[in-house]
């Protein structure tokens, strides 16, 4: 019988001296924070309503646990709340992180 072994990375990123395993591609992380980041600019220039800023808040969370591992957002705030403000910029942070080094690679694979 045939056999391939393929090489497998295991991608992981350092927050406040803390290890997270990126569960999500850079490119996927990119794009789905900057969806999120839109959904968030039309909630200023329309209605407020509770639900969608929660709806929101709630996102941003899922998000950054989605992307470091289930707990991540509370491990990374020492267990304080987080509001939607600091969600968005911790989101902001990975996405540019992410694209920088999606961008690095791909210079270097050239």
């Amino acid at each position: 019988m045939r056999e391939l072994t393929l090489r497998v990375e295991t991608p992981t990123i350092r927050i406040n001296g803390n290890p997270y395993p990126l569960l999500l591609s850079d490119l996927e992380l990119y794009t789905r924070v900057q969806a999120l980041l839109a959904q968030c600019a039309a909630l200023e220039g329309g209605e407020r309503a509770p639900q969608a800023v929660l709806a929101a808040a709630q996102a941003a969370a899922a998000l950054l646990d989605e992307a470091l591992g289930a707990g991540a957002t509370r491990a990374i705030s020492g267990g304080a709340p987080v509001s939607l403000p600091l969600a968005l910029e911790w989101l902001g942070a990975l996405a540019c992180e992410a694209a920088e080094h999606y961008a690095a690679l791909a210079v270097a694979e050239d």
